[in-house]
């Protein structure tokens, strides 16, 4: 009996203990909300800041101190198509009590911030006046740029896009047209089918891929080199990228210098661009009135990009002589007429509000000249009777009536471009090979390579090369460039003299 109340008595002591510890605790609990809040556990993070082992009010404090830091130092940016605009931290605030109430204890939470609407509109109304932007644009935005800071990692870009309502009108933002009498009912069924295509953000466009897949192998190469120099010029006067452009040997007629994007099957060349922006853009195409008319559609960009032949040079063909046996005397034929080199350098300005603020190179096209091609009458030199011992005369001719060893001819014409001919009497070989004539050239055939007293061996009066350009022209990015040997001359890129 004694041990059954002792008992009860321990574990009334028990429960009355218990429930007096119950209350302080829970009284203390309260207080401590009341007097200092909740208090963080470990791994609690707003943004990049650590809050473990805080209370809320001590978090405050912290979170405070380091959003001023932080706000000072923002970056982030509103991105439009070709243009990036800073954001002001002025629009920015950054609530800590609110991102502290929000607060979950060992989690990572976000930072709470607001936007100011009305300063985000000024804003945009000064950087981006081609645009109208609706209040229900400037809210989503403005929720848009509070949701990118709620990390707190820099810096932050935010694409303008993403908030725009579908409704934005739209308009030509590039043009080009290009002279042409007509066109193959194929190639105006890929005009047609080009009308209209639309050009999806940062994929890229082939031009050949398209007409492979809309009328292929049935269009000439020439047409689709004219819809590809117009549209190729059209996306020069964008912020576009040009990924893939080439140039024919010679310069397509109708297509402007410096505009040329050629199209080539066999050889794969094609022209590719690629859309950078974040909305898509539509090509519209037509010929009408004896021309074709590229544009492309769509949001208007910041910056205007304007494209111009910045130098032209041409250089003169060279003359490459044939000559032919059986041509009287002074007769020449012109077999090929010959053709101009043309280089063409393009630049393009980059514009705002009518200032210029960049000029960017763009190409450096080169069509070597074609060189003019003529037939001559080989010509004999006069022969006199030389000493009788087999060596020259002093006008420069053999004894037995052949041409100087030198390869000179008495008329004072020039040196020819070799000495191969042996100078018989029988005239072997006497139709000669092709010469290369820069300037004064001679219409001299090849000179005898055998005078007296020699013993067969090469002329006493032969000469080291002529330094002719044809002898060997060097190469840079795929066009000829000065002749490699220090011979004392410069050339042009089409092989000329200049001194």
């Amino acid at each position: 009996m004694g041990n059954r109340t002792i008992g009860k008595y321990f574990i009334s002591i028990l429960g009355v203990s218990l429930l007096l510890f119950g209350v302080a605790s829970a009284g203390s609990f309260a207080a401590d909300q009341w007097l200092f809040g909740k208090r963080f556990g470990d791994h609690t993070y707003a943004g990049p800041f650590d809050l473990s082992n805080q209370t809320s009010r001590e978090a405050e404090i912290k979170l405070t101190s380091d959003l001023l830091g932080m706000q000072d130092n923002l970056q982030a940016d509103l991105v439009y198509q070709d243009t990036e605009i800073p954001l002001p931290a002025d629009l920015v605030e950054y609530n800590p009590s609110a991102t502290v109430d929000q607060a979950e204890t060992e989690a990572e939470n976000p930072l709470l911030a607001t936007v100011s609407e009305d300063g985000l509109r000024a804003l945009l109304k000064q950087e981006l006046p081609m645009l109208t932007l609706s209040d229900g644009e400037i809210t989503a935005l403005a929720q848009g740029i509070s949701d990118k800071l709620a990390s707190g990692i820099m810096p932050q870009s935010v694409h303008l896009a993403d908030y725009l309502e579908s409704s934005q009108p739209t308009s030509a933002i590039a043009s080009a047209e290009l002279a042409v009498d007509g066109f193959s009912v194929p190639m105006m069924d890929i005009v047609e089918a080009l009308d209209g295509h639309v050009l999806e953000p940062k994929q890229p466009f082939s031009l050949l891929a398209f007409t492979e897949e809309t009328e292929p192998g049935l269009v000439a190469d020439d047409e689709l080199t004219l819809v590809a120099s117009a549209l190729y010029e059209a996306a020069l006067k964008t912020n576009f990228w040009v990924e893939d452009r080439s140039i024919r040997t010679e310069l397509l007629d109708g297509v402007k210098p410096g505009f040329e994007a050629a199209v080539n099957r066999q050889l794969g060349l094609d022209l590719k661009v690629t859309n950078p922006n974040d909305t898509s853009y539509m090509i519209r195409s037509k010929w009408s009135d004896g021309a074709l008319h590229v544009s492309i559609v769509g949001l208007p960009l910041r910056f205007a990009y304007e494209p111009y032949v910045a130098e032209t040079n041409t250089f003169k063909p060279k003359t490459t002589i044939q000559y032919n046996r059986d041509f009287a005397v002074g007769r020449v034929d012109e077999l090929e007429k010959g053709k101009d080199g043309l280089e063409v350098i393009v630049q393009r300005k980059v514009v705002e509000d009518g200032e210029v603020l960049n000029i960017e190179a763009v190409s450096e096209d080169f069509y070597a000249p074609v060189a003019r091609v003529e037939e001559h009458a080989l010509a004999r030199p006069e022969q006199e009777t030389g000493t009788g011992d087999g060596s020259a005369g002093s006008d420069g001719t053999g004894t037995d009536g052949q041409p100087s060893t030198d390869g000179t001819a008495n008329d004072g014409t020039g040196s020819t471009s070799d000495g191969s001919t042996n100078g018989n009497t029988d005239g072997g070989n006497s139709s000669g090979g092709n010469e290369s004539q820069n300037g004064n050239t001679s219409n001299k055939p090849p000179s005898g390579g055998t005078g007296s007293g020699n013993g067969g061996n090469n002329a006493s009066g032969s000469k080291p090369p002529s330094g002719n350009p044809d002898d060997a022209v060097g190469n840079l990015n795929g066009k000829p460039s000065t002749k490699p040997e220090s011979d004392g001359h410069i050339y042009d890129k089409g092989g000329n003299l200049i001194k």
